[in-house]
């Protein structure tokens, strides 16, 4: 009796999980929408920018900014968006440079990335607990944005590790949706 309860128990357990795991939304990294974004876009949500770039060597962009939002002002990350006319456009010569500055392996030095403008907003210091007076040990120099999303005419660079700053993107997103 305790074998067949186990069973049914493990299979409920099994289709369950299968269900909630299916009716998440997939966090997809290229998604084509009919909207045309602009920087408005990004302020409507109360997006904080620290600087534009000059986007002359950034092929097909019309515009990139480096800022920084979150759902709440405490929790905000930082952002390098980049326009361009369409999504075309932005999957066609924006996703190569975004996957060259995202991730573990990105290309942070200025001397080897392909778009040299805000080199050094890509990237942060790490640091380690040192027991001296001030705490912190400066232990190198590491990619800022872990991943990126190319929504619409949008590609966007997200802060965070792998794994988190595809959802850090995604809240962005899903901010712009809801204005």
């Amino acid at each position: 009796m305790k074998k067949i309860f186990y069973l049914i128990f493990v299979s409920a357990l099994i289709v369950s999980c299968g269900e909630s795991g299916s009716s998440e939304k997939q966090l997809d990294v290229i998604t084509n929408t009919e909207k045309i974004y602009t920087f408005d876009d990004l302020k409507s949500i109360g997006f904080k920018k620290n600087r534009e770039y000059d986007v002359e060597d950034l092929t097909g962009a019309s515009e990139a900014y480096f800022g920084f939002w979150g759902i709440k002002k405490s929790e905000s990350k930082d952002y390098e968006i980049r326009f361009y006319d369409n999504h075309t456009d932005a999957v066609n010569l924006g996703e190569s440079l975004a996957i060259e500055v995202t991730g573990n392996d990105a290309v942070i030095t200025k001397d080897e990335t392909s778009w040299k403008e805000g080199n050094k907003d890509r990237r942060q210091v790490g640091g380690g607990v040192d027991k001296g007076s001030l705490g912190l040990q400066a232990t190198g120099i590491f990619p800022k944005y872990g991943n990126y999303v190319i929504y619409g005419n949008m590609v966007i660079l997200c802060e965070g590790q792998e794994g988190i700053a595809l959802q850090t993107c995604w809240d962005l997103i899903n901010a712009i949706e809801s204005e």
